[in-house]
C-alpha cells in the first residue's frame, strides 16, 4: 500500500480502567510494539469486539490507492480503480 505514514502492532494492556462509559464502546490502553509507544483508542466493541491481550496492527495511511494518488474527498460512482 502506497502512502503508509505509521504502521505498529499493538498489545490492548488494559480495557476501560476508569469503568464503562457507554454501552458499546470501550477505552483500549495499547502499548506498540515496535516504538514502545502508548495508544488510547475508543472502539465499538460490537462492531470490533477486543479482549485483554489482543494484539492488532494500526496503520495510518495518506491513501488507500494502490497508485498513490490521493483521495479528493468526492464520491465518485464510476471510479473503478482498486483500493
Amino acid at each position: 500500500m502506497a502512502g503508509i505514514l505509521f504502521e505498529d502492532i499493538f498489545d490492548v494492556k488494559d480495557i476501560d480502567p476508569e469503568g464503562k462509559k457507554f454501552d458499546r464502546v470501550s477505552r483500549l490502553h495499547c502499548e506498540s510494539e515496535s516504538f514502545k509507544m502508548d495508544l488510547i483508542l475508543d472502539v465499538n466493541i460490537q462492531i470490533y469486539p477486543v479482549d485483554l491481550g489482543d494484539k492488532f496492527r494500526l496503520v495510518i495511511a495518506s491513501t488507500l490507492y494502490e497508485d498513490g494518488t490521493l483521495d479528493d474527498g468526492e464520491y465518485n460512482p464510476t471510479d473503478d480503480r482498486p483500493s
